[in-house]
């Protein structure tokens, strides 16, 4: 082969490799573009999916907001001197009952809606003390040493997440001295 040939076919040699090198960026640059693009997607998506959990759980929880306020519009005055066993104050003690159902009832829709958002109360009065579902605010005397006595504030759980524990009074047993 002569030298001419041989400039020739290492140029030609050169020129594939140069066009292969080429091609191969080509398609990095693209698989790097669609990455790109799958990640603003993706990032896009997470942020609609976001939006859409909050506007389902504000319109779950919309109507005991309305309700709570047409019950704190309704909430019973007390007029005029009372006297025990009146008339007013058997009035207001009834108008102050059937409030007080009202607010239940409140209370009841809005564990509902939590409900069917996955929200579920923490159990604690009766139960072992548990740092992972309680928070001890309180220590009282008491023979069941661990033992939560009284529930200050409820706990929640979300999807078997603790969101926020049980604050609680639990019994101390105590030890006397002499023994």
């Amino acid at each position: 082969m002569s030298d001419e040939e041989q400039q020739n076919e290492e140029g030609s040699d050169q020129k594939n490799l140069k066009d292969e090198l080429e091609k191969a960026m080509n398609g990095w640059r693209r698989a790097q573009a669609d990455f790109e693009n799958y990640k603003k997607q993706k990032e896009r998506e997470n942020r609609e999916m976001l939006e859409f959990a909050k506007e389902v759980t504000v319109v779950k929880l919309l109507p005991t907001l309305d309700t709570l306020a047409k019950a704190l519009k309704h909430i019973p005055v007390v007029s005029g001197q009372w006297t025990v066993g009146s008339e007013e104050t058997k009035e207001f003690s009834k108008a102050y009952e059937n409030w007080q159902v009202g607010i239940k009832g409140i209370l009841m829709q809005l564990d509902q809606a939590l409900g069917e958002l996955g929200v579920k109360k923490i159990e604690a009065v009766g139960k072992k003390f548990d740092p992972h579902f309680h928070e001890a605010i309180k220590e009282i005397e008491g023979e069941a040493d661990g033992m939560i006595a009284e529930e200050m504030q409820t706990g929640f759980e979300l999807n078997g997440k603790v969101i926020r524990p049980t604050q609680v009074t639990i019994f101390k047993k105590t030890i006397e001295s002499g023994e």
